[in-house]
């Protein structure tokens, strides 16, 4: 926000910056998040510490993670920032930050192609960071199974990228292991087959080809699960041209009926699609994922 550093005075965890040097606001608002101990190669103990950085007036605020060794409190470093748009950063879960098995790491939420400054972010990650040659990697993972229990998948929102902790480009492996279920049978004779977790939401299907998460396909009765704006089975026509201004086509397929799609303009996203089917002016199902692959017609095979 400013070229040179700003010192504050902290208390009990919060701090008020004001004067010249703070650019075009009346004050920061600074707080210490979290800190968390460790040890950490070459380094030995280390305190971590999650700073949040808030200008007033405004409605956005700044997070960074930085370290310190324990002993004398002189700074190690700053972790490096993620490689996202600057008016959508990531947000840290706070109470997730840790010094454990020779890393620091913290559960990240990040924007997604449907997400609002509004709303939020809504794509959880667990980032880790260790220090080589003098300055901390960042490695970011989905978040799995592990020391979380299975996922509920009935109350995780869908977007072009997946759903929740699963990811478009997963294996059947991994996306089992990401929600803590197994999604079970042996993949059909055709060139792509959709398959229910094992306890999961009945109407959830997760369409794979060459072992390959293509695209998750929901059908009735799954009326519940919804994409990230909240389009779900039962939404009119109006909802999602309403929710998508501008970013949907409407088709008709062969079959008849008519199917309107929603593509991503941001580049990252580009050959994503969510496919609503309609009838009667309602939608009746939807798929999300790659666009060659989030069809409703030709259908692909059940497991063996």
């Amino acid at each position: 926000m400013v070229d040179k550093p700003v010192k504050v005075e902290v208390r009990n965890g919060k701090g008020i910056a004001k004067g010249d040097d703070i650019g075009g606001y009346d004050r920061w608002e600074i707080e210490v998040q979290r800190t968390a101990q460790g040890s950490l190669p070459s380094l030995g103990k280390v305190t971590a510490v999650l700073f949040y950085c808030s200008p007033q007036p405004s409605n956005f605020f700044e997070q960074e993670l930085r370290v310190y060794r324990t002993d004398d409190g002189s700074e190690i470093g700053s972790t490096p920032t993620f490689d996202t748009t600057p008016e959508l950063p990531p947000q840290y879960q706070q109470k997730s930050l840790v010094v454990k098995d020779g890393r620091v790491a913290a559960d990240v939420k990040f924007y997604g192609p449907e997400d609002s400054h509004a709303d939020g972010p809504s794509i959880l990650r667990h980032v880790t960071w260790t220090w080589r040659d003098g300055h901390f990697i960042t490695h970011v993972v989905d978040t799995g199974s592990e020391d979380r229990g299975a996922v509920d998948l009935s109350h995780q929102p869908i977007t072009v990228t997946g759903m929740g902790p699963l990811k478009m480009g997963m294996s059947r492996g991994d996306a089992a292991k990401a929600i803590g279920s197994p999604i079970p049978g042996k993949e059909g004779r055709r060139v792509c087959t959709d398959f229910s977790v094992e306890g999961g939401p009945k109407g959830l299907l997760l369409r794979f080809a060459s072992d390959r998460l293509v695209a998750i396909y929901v059908i009735p009765p799954a009326t519940t699960i919804s994409t990230r704006s909240g389009i779900h089975i039962g939404s009119t026509r109006d909802d999602v041209l309403d929710t998508y201004a501008g970013k949907v086509t409407a088709t008709t397929p062969d079959y008849g009926g008519e199917e309107l799609v929603f593509a991503p303009a941001a580049p990252e996203f580009a050959g994503k699609v969510i496919m609503f089917s309609m009838s009667n002016d309602v939608v009746e199902a939807f798929i999300a994922g790659e666009r060659d692959w989030a069809r409703f017609a030709p259908s692909c095979g059940a497991p063996e």
